[in-house]
């Protein structure tokens, strides 16, 4: 059986746990949004950070994700069914941020709008592909924390690592005033569970296919 598997109702109940977790760390992200928003406004020289934001969003791009799915293919001993989960989780992770922020509709910060007016579905069907700065959730930080999550269940003892390079992609967006706190929260958690989602499916749809995870 896999290790993705195992754990029964222990690890149901870890689930549950993280879940809570999450949403009471959104809860008071979203309460501290406008007070982390001004701060960042009154104390980071974004314009002259901007060469160190570029480098640490990297992890939020799918390109990177890419990358490290090839060499999962050569690496890995799942080969290309452990590039293709990353790759599978990086496209949902991507496509229910999408739709997530096209649904709450919320502006970036510091672009004249209050940081609670939001305009859900913002242009209609073609806001889904043309809207622009929407900011709920922040899609690098979506990216970057479901690549984080499959990685952590590929090559577990490297979760650590994992794990710090999407926080760096989180606050990376927080600090360049491109997302409110609440987003990169709200963020973090849905790429968590696209994770979660995206092997269900796969073992849903292949029940036959079973490798272990070293």
């Amino acid at each position: 059986m896999d290790k993705l598997d195992r754990g029964g109702s222990g690890a149901f109940r870890r689930f549950v746990l993280l879940i809570g977790i999450w949403m009471l760390a959104l809860a008071a992200g979203l309460a501290l949004d406008t007070s982390v928003a001004n701060w960042v406004d009154r104390t980071i020289p974004i314009r002259q950070a901007m060469p160190l934001f570029r480098i640490l969003k990297a992890p939020g791009h799918f390109l990177f994700t890419l990358s490290i799915a090839a060499a999962l293919a050569i690496w890995h001993p799942w080969r290309w069914r452990a590039g293709g989960l990353l790759c599978l989780c990086g496209m949902l992770s991507g496509l229910l941020g999408a739709l997530m922020k096209w649904g709450v509709g919320r502006t970036r910060p510091f672009k004249g709008v209050a940081p609670f007016s939001l305009q859900p579905f913002r242009g209609g069907l073609a806001g889904l592909f043309h809207a622009e700065n929407l900011s709920f959730p922040s899609g690098h930080t979506v990216l970057a924390f479901a690549t984080a999550e499959c990685l952590s269940l590929l090559v577990p003892r490297w979760r650590p690592g994992f794990y710090a390079g999407a926080l760096l992609v989180a606050t990376e967006r927080i600090l360049q005033n491109s997302h409110y706190l609440g987003d990169v929260v709200a963020a973090a958690g849905l790429g968590f569970l696209s994770v979660h989602l995206t092997w269900w499916i796969c073992r849903t749809i292949f029940p036959q296919t079973s490798t272990p995870i070293p």
